[in-house]
């Protein structure tokens, strides 16, 4: 698709354009819900190779968020900047995550940790090139502003789109194939009935299910990339310079900004009430599992918390709208508390009490992956007020990159509960201790964060008088510069 002679962006390329959030939404969806369950439990990993696996890739992901902007800045081809990196990065995840899901037979436990680790971190690597060269091509796209903010909206709304059909293909296509029961266990020995161990054999359909999920997301993801690929244009004469800032100034930049009190107090309170959110996805299959003994309704629940989610996001953005976000959100998060507690007491095989639990949660919960956003703005505006600098780039960026080491943490932290916990890969029942440890983390763990979230996020100085003073002094601010500039343009 091309622009016309006014550079307007037509809808049918920004609807190409909000499409290709498919393209790497599906597959870190899926990943960070099941991909804890699938290495312990498929896989046949033990818990201490997955932790291995789990917080070096997710650690990788850090820091390839450090690195991976540097790469697209320095690329300059006649496809344009960010094309060829959506082009590559979307086609090589392709069979990536597929292998992800792929377990090698007759393997040694070491190995499969290897195995692994590299697909993991290679995933994660094109995963996050992808996802920046994606949402920075709408930059690429137009220099109106209207335009730029209509395919942020699309681009929002797939990827919410990207969330429920992730978990719902996925969970259904395995749980369809998933037919593991209790026949499927033997004993250890011919001497030893006590202790039973899951038949190597009956996992094989469960590895099929996991494999043909994978497969159908990958050619949703292929179309995707190839539609965003081709169907968006990148306009070369909007290409912005690199700044020529020595490392000297960044350091000092980048001191002003970690040391920008709000700042200070905004990243605490993200990384500890993101990190309950991360826990809850990583661990609530294994949790539901093994505590709850309610495996054949895992896909089904983590449907309808996605789902519970979603459908929170417009009433969140509504009542942000008419009380603020400060407000909104310590209350949501107060809220929250007293559901996390109660994960710690959820009576097993109790399915209404857990899909109460868990749609109170998706609703709730939905503040933190919404309002920290729309904070963002407003820490940049107070920080041009006091420094006359805007670095939005940089205040995003540092705002990702405390999402990943939230990820790192929460992702690594349901396999650490099962080590701790004295889980038995392969084996059928479980001892209590497994049960325990995964009610301390689905519960005490992140009660604990959202506290202390809470403290700093109360105490978090710009609040809606603020941000109203705020952008009466920018609008002041830009207004002075305009009468500055007018003299100086009339002659």
């Amino acid at each position: 698709m091309s622009q016309d002679k006014t550079g307007t962006v037509s809808w049918l390329e920004t609807t190409f354009y909000g499409l290709g959030m498919l393209s790497g939404a599906l597959f870190i969806t899926v990943m960070n819900t099941y991909n804890n369950v699938f290495l312990v439990e498929v896989a046949q990993v033990s818990a201490r190779y997955a932790t291995v696996v789990v917080f070096i890739s997710r650690f990788w992901d850090v820091i390839s968020n450090l690195i991976v902007g540097k790469f697209i800045s320095s690329t300059n081809t006649r496809f344009g900047r960010m094309r060829p990196w959506i082009l590559g990065s979307g086609l090589l995840l392709v069979p990536v995550y597929f292998l992800c899901w792929y377990v090698p037979p007759n393997m040694p436990d070491i190995v499969k940790m290897f195995y692994y680790l590299v697909l993991c971190s290679a995933f994660v690597f094109l995963q996050t090139a992808n996802n920046v060269s994606y949402r920075t091509l709408v930059m690429y796209m137009s220099d109106d502003e209207n335009e730029r903010n209509r395919a942020t909206l699309i681009r929002g709304v797939m990827e919410l789109v990207s969330v429920v059909l992730g978990i719902a293909l996925h969970g259904q296509v395995v749980e369809a194939f998933d037919t593991v029961d209790n026949k499927a266990c033997r004993p250890a020995n011919s001497t030893d009935n006590s202790t039973h161990y899951i038949d190597p054999e009956a996992l094989q359909d469960v590895k099929n299910g996991y494999l043909i999920s994978a497969g159908a997301l990958c050619v949703i993801s292929l179309l995707a990339t190839l539609m965003v690929t081709f169907g968006v244009k990148e306009r070369r004469d909007m290409e912005r310079e690199n700044e020529q800032n020595t490392d000297e100034n960044f350091l000092r930049t980048l001191k002003g900004v970690v040391t920008f009190r709000p700042n200070v107090y905004f990243l605490i309170y993200d990384v500890c009430l993101y990190s309950p959110t991360v826990i809850y996805a990583g661990g609530a299959a294994i949790y539901l599992q093994f505590s709850l003994d309610l495996q054949h309704q895992v896909a089904n629940i983590l449907l309808i918390t996605v789902i519970s989610t979603v459908v929170a996001l417009p009433a969140v953005g509504l009542l942000v709208d008419k009380c603020g976000k400060k407000s909104v959100y310590i209350v949501m998060v107060a809220l929250t508390i007293p559901f996390l507690m109660s994960a710690a007491f959820v009576p097993p095989r109790n399915l209404a009490v857990t899909l109460v639990l868990i749609i109170l949660m998706g609703a709730l919960m939905s503040a933190n992956s919404y309002i920290p956003w729309t904070m963002l703005s407003d820490l940049v505006d107070a920080y041009q007020l006091q420094t006359n600098q805007r670095l939005d780039t940089l205040f995003f960026s540092m705002y990702l990159l405390m999402c990943r080491l939230a990820s790192v943490l929460g992702q690594a932290a349901t396999t650490v509960a099962l080590v701790i916990g004295g889980y038995v890969t392969g084996q059928c029942t479980q001892p209590t201790s497994v049960d325990t440890s995964l009610r301390i983390l689905m519960s005490a763990v992140p009660t604990g964060l959202s506290l202390i979230g809470l403290g700093f996020l109360i105490i978090y100085p710009i609040n809606e008088r603020v941000i109203k003073e705020n952008k009466a002094a920018l609008e002041e601010m830009t207004a002075s510069l305009q009468e500055m500039k007018a003299p100086i343009a009339s002659k």
